[in-house]
């Protein structure tokens, strides 16, 4: 991957380039290997490269034919196939998807949006038409920023770009959102004032003469079930994820992955092994009791390969700040300090990593998402007020059925099921319930009057008001609006802050268009993911999160670091939190509790991201 940033002038001005090398100044981590700037017609596109395909210097960017102008990043996994369709037409100088992907719009316009298969964010300028286009891939694995203001339009991979041009401050729904679901929805807001993520699966067409705008969706996932028997079904898969993880692991640099005990990267390095016996992958681990770490072992000595452990620590946390200020838009979950220290490791040997990830999203693997079905279906088969005042005061029994954490359960868990329970006659508003890390009551108490809004639930609203089942609606809301923005955000912003490249071959468009051909007993088996284990031959594996919430060193790290960032002095001074809703979080803390845990984690990564951001000069 790389950076892209650049400058509409409204009038029609030349944007000073100085400031576009600025902001591509501040991307160089995300390509370190070579930098342009091009100028036309009021607008100005900059670019840092990653070299990853076709090393030559004749790829590098903003790719041009002196008339129209590309700046890319990401990968296209078909441009073989594009180019030899396109050979005909034109005269390739490069083995690159970047010159495939410019003949593409040049030839094709808007609709080659749907004829690529990859990752990517873009700035494509049409000199016939006077034309500026942006756009995102189907899923929003590469990053897109914009910063729209009177006279220009400002677009980076990253905010910090966005934030060179002026500081922003916070904005009060965009914290409403954080605190609500634990990072920010697809709905427009970040929380820096004015800067919003593009969507995903989104083109935004500009006429430079009229200054007229045109931002629309060219792809969404259809559900749409296929009848076939289990062996049709199966094998279907199995070319299509062997075709993708083929495509995917194609680079001119070392490639390797990362592997966990789970089922997903199993099936991965499964699909990596069979073409390839020099597998790198790199494996973190909390201790050396592990249950995943025992999995990952089991599968070393299975395909006989070397893996790189990588153990974590409680004093990996010491570098919280830059690990925030690398990732911008804020996850609030200590498990961000795992994820770049994985990620720091792999770099030092690949430039580019496939991992599992998208795979719970694609498949309905989540373990929330599976106990709020059978929640529904006890709601539904007329047990409701037996359950309610009987069965739920067995926390440890019914709140395990929609929360597989390890972390300990009090009043907090049960209240949380028994509100998820009562609330099953409408699925969205119990589907939040069951999301939602901070209740609006809570918000209200945590965040002071100026900045008390009510957090966004519309987006997932209306996704559960439009899709027939609500299974569907659970996949699209998880792949559209929850786990899957922030899952790919870690990955994305962790890597390329060590110039390494990611890429997620579960969550290809050709992935995603077969999940959603299968039934929902060919999504939700007795065992989960069947698919993907009968993919690799795998055992049936019990799905365990990090573990984090059952670790005392980890429980008492979470309270040390609490104690460092969120003080009285630094609440009052930020002006966002209420010091008595911080007291009661400090007091609840203690006790171990799971819910407490993970708000106490949101809060501390919330404080973290006000620190490093205002002392930088970005936030004020």
């Amino acid at each position: 991957m790389c950076g892209i940033a650049g400058i509409w002038d409204k009038e029609g001005q030349p944007p000073d380039k100085n400031i576009v090398y600025k902001m591509i100044s501040l991307m160089v981590h995300r390509g370190p290997d070579a930098e342009g700037v091009w100028s036309a017609q009021g607008l100005t596109l900059g670019h840092r490269r990653l070299k990853i395909l076709d090393l030559s210097d004749t790829a590098n960017q903003p790719f041009t034919d002196n008339q129209d102008a590309l700046i890319f990043n990401g990968e296209v996994f078909n441009y073989v196939s594009l180019r030899n369709e396109l050979r005909s037409r034109f005269n390739f100088k490069t083995k690159s998807d970047t010159e495939v992907l410019f003949r593409c719009l040049q030839h094709w316009g808007i609709r080659a949006l749907n004829k690529i298969e990859g990752q990517f964010a873009f700035a494509f300028y049409r000199a016939a038409t006077g034309t500026l286009m942006l756009a995102r891939d189907h899923a929003g694995i590469c990053p897109l920023y914009i910063l729209d203001t009177n006279d220009k339009l400002y677009f980076s991979s990253e905010i910090k770009p966005l934030l060179s041009i002026k500081p922003s401050s916070l904005d009060p729904q965009g914290a409403a959102d954080y605190f609500k679901y634990r990072y920010n929805i697809q709905n427009g807001h970040t929380l820096f004032a004015g800067i919003r993520r593009f969507p995903p699966a989104h083109f935004l067409l500009i006429d430079l003469n009229s200054g007229k705008k045109k931002e629309m969706r060219y792809w969404r996932l259809h559900f749409n079930e296929r009848k076939r028997t289990p062996e049709e079904c199966q094998e279907e898969f199995n070319v299509i994820f062997d075709e993708e993880i083929a495509t995917q692991k194609m680079a001119d640099v070392p490639v390797g992955l990362y592997l966990s005990g789970g089922v997903d990267s199993g099936a991965l390095l499964y699909g990596f092994a069979k073409t390839t016996s020099n597998v790198r992958s790199y494996t973190l681990s909390f201790d050396v009791n592990d249950k995943d770490l025992a999995r990952v072992n089991e599968l070393t000595r299975r395909f006989n390969f070397q893996t790189n452990h990588i153990v974590f620590k409680p004093s990996n946390f010491g570098i919280i700040e830059d690990i925030v200020f690398s990732l911008e838009e804020p996850f609030g979950d200590l498990i961000i300090a795992a994820n770049y220290i994985l990620a720091q490791k792999a770099s030092s040997s690949v430039k580019v990593v496939l991992s599992g990830e998208g795979g719970d999203e694609a498949f309905f693997g989540y373990d929330h998402e599976r106990a709020f079905i059978k929640l529904m279906g006890l709601a539904n088969n007329g047990i409701k007020r037996f359950l309610t005042g009987v069965a739920l005061n067995l926390p440890s029994q019914i709140i395990g059925l929609a929360k597989s954490y390890p972390g300990k359960f009090g009043n907090d868990e049960v209240s949380r099921v028994r509100n998820v329970f009562g609330k099953m006659s409408d699925p969205a508003e119990a589907y939040l319930e069951l999301v939602s890390l901070f209740s609006d009551k809570e918000l209200g108490l945590l965040l002071k009057s100026n900045f008390s809004v009510q957090a966004d639930t519309l987006p997932i609203k209306e996704i559960f008001s439009s899709d027939r089942e609500t299974w569907q609606a659970i996949i699209r809301a998880e792949i559209e609006q929850l786990t899957l923005i922030v899952n790919l955000l870690k990955q994305e912003r962790f890597g390329m802050c060590f110039s390494m490249e990611g890429r997620v071959p579960l969550i290809s468009r050709k992935i995603l268009e077969f999940a959603a051909s299968l039934s929902f007993r060919e999504l939700f088996p007795f065992v989960n993911k069947k698919l993907l284990l009968n993919y690799s031959n795998q055992r049936v594996v019990t799905k365990t999160p990090f573990s984090f919430l059952s670790n005392t060193w980890y429980q008492n790290a979470v309270i040390r670091l609490l104690d460092n960032y969120v003080t009285r002095e630094s609440v009052e001074e930020n002006g966002i939190l209420s010091w008595p809703a911080i007291q009661g979080l400090r007091l609840s803390l203690e006790k171990g509790y799971m819910i407490s845990i993970k708000k106490a984690m949101a809060v501390i990564i919330f404080h973290v991201w006000c620190r490093v951001f205002r002392e930088k000069g970005y936030l004020h």
